[in-house]
């Protein structure tokens, strides 16, 4: 129980985190982008776009970065405003670095040593002359060696001011943050759990006072503080799916049923290398729900949903910033070259479906969470579903 299970608990191997948002598996994280005061919307895009465009490097650069084509990163031209897609601002960022693996610069620096030596009589250099070589050494490499491209799409809606990029790596996130904001003077805000609930979700002015007051928004460390919002709204979730009510209204001729996936992790908060990974075999739960008693929370779900004809299956996990591993229904491909974009617009349609209902599942746990009724009603009925199928002796009082 106190380690990571594989075999009859492990599920499915997990999805690549890192799948763009093109991809029919499709992984990315969430941000809020503050309006443009801007009289010409377009035109400042056109600008801003074209000015951050990819070039290629100087020699001597290590690493370049730029803005490309959606469509094609190794173009950045953005001939016919090709960025400029319905509603929306779709592009690549494309990054290329270059590197000089350590064991050949070891090399040719002992040869360049050597040649000092038979130069200056056996003489040994300096510490400072020997650092020159390796500086003149990696240079000369770093010229030689030929870039690694790679590439991220980022999607813009300036009208519902969010924006998503398809990846969820640390060092990508923030080369992708520096050269938008350079370029664009906006300053996007990820949307983890408590950003999420401040800037997309209608909630009434006391419920923000109230969450303001749970995870203070200027913290430095705002998304670890408030990652038991994730926790809690994750189980919930799961609770909702097995107990609550189907379906779910999302508007007034929209509405959504939702299901338990394959894969569900829980953690010790206290130590996070202590993970249960489930599967949704019935002793899987069995045991999921034996690691809510000892204390464990639910740190990453998948789930299935239905939304009138269309079936989504996507992951959470606890900071709520990423969507991960997101199956949109299969698109055909019927679009000719006079609807160039239809495919993508289509795609749009599917996400904005699911940030829909995303947006009502945590709204709707926002609202019992931030109200005495989150003591009064909702817990006791967490407790009490925890307790199902545990036998008496193994459990213990949970820590949600």
């Amino acid at each position: 129980m106190h380690a990571l299970r594989q075999g009859g608990c492990g599920g499915q191997q997990r999805e690549s985190d890192n799948m763009g948002i093109q991809s029919s598996c499709a992984t990315f994280t969430r941000f809020f982008v503050p309006e443009a005061t801007v009289s010409d919307f377009w035109t400042y895009v056109d600008e801003k776009i074209r000015r951050g465009s990819f070039r290629d490097g100087e020699e001597g650069r290590e690493v370049v970065s730029g803005f490309a084509s959606w469509e094609d990163f190794f173009d950045s031209s953005f001939n016919f405003g090709s960025y400029h897609k319905g509603e929306y601002v779709a592009f690549t960022f494309r990054r290329d670095q270059k590197k000089v693996p350590g064991i050949i610069k070891k090399q040719y620096v002992r040869q360049s040593v050597q040649r000092y030596r038979s130069e200056n009589n056996g003489k040994w250099p300096s510490r400072r002359e020997r650092q020159e070589i390796q500086e003149n050494v990696y240079n000369w490499l770093l010229d030689r060696a030929l870039p690694q491209p790679s590439a991220c799409e980022a999607v813009w809606n300036p009208a519902a001011r969010w924006m998503i990029l398809g990846s969820t790596s640390a060092k990508t996130i923030q080369a992708f943050l520096e050269h938008f904001e350079d370029c664009f003077r906006l300053y996007p805000v990820p949307l983890y759990h408590v950003q999420w609930a401040m800037h997309l979700l209608p909630l009434e002015a006391s419920l923000r006072d109230t969450l303001s007051a749970l995870v203070p928004l200027n913290s430095p460390n705002a998304m670890e503080e408030g990652r038991f919002l994730g926790h809690e709204f994750l189980t919930w979730l799961w609770f909702l799916m097995e107990k609550g009510e189907s379906p779910i209204r999302i508007s007034d001729n929209l509405q959504m049923t939702l299901h338990l996936g394959e894969r569900l992790v829980l953690t010790l908060p206290s130590d996070t290398r202590e993970r249960v990974v489930c599967t949704t075999q019935a002793s899987a739960l069995y045991e999921a729900r034996a690691a809510l008693q000892q204390g464990k929370l639910v740190e990453e779900i998948q789930i299935f949903l239905r939304i009138a004809d269309n079936e989504y299956l996507l992951t959470l996990e606890s900071s709520l910033w990423a969507v991960k591993g997101l199956r949109t229904p299969r698109q055909l491909p019927d679009y000719d070259s006079e609807d160039v974009d239809g495919r993508f617009l289509e795609k749009m349609y599917f996400l904005e479906e699911v940030f829909a209902a995303l947006g009502v599942l945590y709204g709707r746990f926002l609202h019992e969470r931030l109200t005495p009724a989150w003591d009064s009603e909702t817990l006791p009925r967490l407790t009490e579903w925890m307790g199902e199928m545990i036998p008496p002796a193994t459990v213990e009082k949970p820590l949600i």
